[in-house]
């Protein structure tokens, strides 16, 4: 998955990334807790399981059937009345730009949007627009995506954030790890 590694992984289809490591929610819970929120990436239910103790998600969607209580939709059909009981939207979302780009424009006139991205996309051109409206980024570091050949996970060579983009310009608050 990372530009770095030594041998590529091939690419999941339809950039489905498990959020399977616990240290990927931890600098997000002081900003979560005790909050509602919709997951429109839901996959297989992984990042609600690792937020379960510090918020409640309350609207579940994907591309693909997942669970019963999860629509079948992609996070650019969600509407205003979905998330009428979110406070937040909070997700691993694919990386392909194509898709990740018009679901920011989307998500983030709803609700705050929290996304787990690579640290790196932050430097990209084409997140000049978006970055205008990226209020805060938190560091994560990295995170382990895929298991070794004897089955342990591994972490990445890649560093990932979380960025909380919304409706109206602002600065960029950035604040690093804590741990």
């Amino acid at each position: 998955m990372g530009k770095r590694e030594e041998v590529k992984k091939p690419k999941v289809d339809k950039d489905f990334y498990a959020t399977v490591d616990t240290d990927a929610v931890t600098p997000l819970l002081p900003y979560i807790r005790g909050k509602t929120y919709a997951e429109p990436f839901y996959g297989d239910g992984d990042l609600e399981d690792l937020l379960m103790d510090a918020a409640t998600c309350k609207w579940r969607s994907d591309i693909r059937n997942t669970v019963l209580t999860s629509k079948v939709m992609p996070a650019t059909d969600v509407l205003e009345y979905d998330l009428r009981d979110c406070d937040l939207i909070v997700s691993n979302p694919p990386f392909t730009r194509s898709v990740l780009l018009p679901c920011i424009d989307h998500l983030s006139k709803l609700k705050p949007t929290w996304l787990l991205l690579p640290s790196d996309m932050l430097h990209n051109k084409y997140m000049i627009p978006y970055m205008k409206k990226c209020e805060l980024v938190l560091s994560v570091g990295r995170l382990c995506w895929f298991p070794d050949a004897s089955g342990k996970k591994v972490k990445g060579v890649d560093n990932y954030m979380w960025a909380k983009f919304v409706d109206y310009e602002c600065d960029t608050i950035f604040k690093g790890r804590l741990e």
